[in-house]
């Protein structure tokens, strides 16, 4: 599962691994350390319990690291690797404007320099331990096809690809050429990420990288919780009323973890709708069912909401 911000928390992740089947390792959202003027370093506390193996139970968790600073990568990493988690991996793509204006996500990309530097510095530390997550590049692929054999002299465990270049945001296709331009430019194994949304998608991607055996999964799994499942089994089937009546519960049961860990209807109603962004293309008339949940403005305007979309609207086909 890949992260996303503001959707894939601790409470979304370890309730998804409850129903759904077919996604064996999750990837939490980055975090970053924060830097006083005198030169002290914190990391904010609700970053660490995102990433508590007390709220990531039965979770095979990845934390993620932004940053472009090796004594900062170091001190975030001491933090997360404390907490008992085996690997870590560094952000590289993240495409945001805020994020890449201060060289970090895939903004660095055109750093290469930098990114030695910081893997220089981790590496003596924490051989075999980190992996990277990377877009082909902010301007041009020619950003990662360069870095690629150079990251061969660091003993990463793996390398995921999202590939589109970071100014493209997630416009676009993504660029299933560029990755298979990646494969013979290094010896580590490459994880594929993108655009992988149901079982054609899929059957289009695997017979374009035969190669490639390991997949990331974001905004297509969170459409569809059950694409994990079909995918595993060897094809998407017809969902059913038991799978309605898993995904109402899979709902019902976020929105009273969310009750118990937010405050306020808004919050609540800001998470969920997040959420229903993405899930509600797994009905048809997809836009109205997103329409009736964004206009709710109160959490029994909600649940009332959701009971009706489940009585009155089938699956998409």
């Amino acid at each position: 599962m890949a992260p996303l911000r503001g959707i894939t928390d601790c409470i979304y992740r370890t309730t998804f691994l409850r129903y759904f089947k077919g996604v064996d390792r999750v990837m939490a959202p980055f975090i970053s350390s924060l830097s006083a003027a005198n030169g002290t370093r914190r990391i904010k506390p609700a970053y660490l319990r995102d990433i508590s193996p007390e709220n990531n139970k039965n979770t095979e968790l990845i934390p993620q690291i932004l940053s472009n600073d090796p004594d900062d990568f170091l001190f975030t990493a001491q933090h997360i690797f404390n907490l008992g988690w085996p690997e870590i991996n560094w952000n590289l793509g993240c495409p945001s404007p805020m994020v890449t204006r201060k060289k970090r996500g895939s903004g660095l990309l055109p750093h290469q320099g930098q990114i030695c530097r910081v893997l220089d510095a981790v590496m003596a530390r924490y051989p075999e331990r980190i992996s990277i997550k990377t877009r082909l590049g902010l301007d041009s692929a020619a950003e990662l096809y360069r870095l690629l054999p150079i990251l061969d002299q660091y003993p990463l465990t793996e390398i995921i690809i999202h590939p589109r270049l970071g100014c493209q945001m997630y416009k676009g296709r993504a660029d299933l050429e560029a990755f298979q331009n990646c494969q013979p430019l290094t010896r580590h194994r490459l994880v594929y990420n993108g655009d992988i949304t149901d079982q054609d998608s899929y059957s289009r991607i695997s017979q374009h990288l035969p190669g490639v055996k390991r997949l990331m999964l974001g905004r297509g799994l969170i459409a569809d919780p059950f694409l994990s499942t079909g995918l595993k089994a060897g094809g998407l089937c017809l969902k059913s009323d038991s799978d309605r009546d898993i995904l109402k519960s899979f709902l019902d049961d976020l929105l009273q973890q969310y009750q118990g860990r937010l405050c306020g209807d808004s919050h609540i109603l800001g998470r969920l709708k997040g959420i229903w962004r993405y899930l509600a293309v797994i009905f048809e008339d997809s836009d109205k069912v997103r329409k009736k949940i964004t206009k709710t403005k109160k959490l029994n305007n909600y649940t009332e909401m959701v009971k009706s979309i489940f009585a009155e609207t089938p699956f998409s086909s």
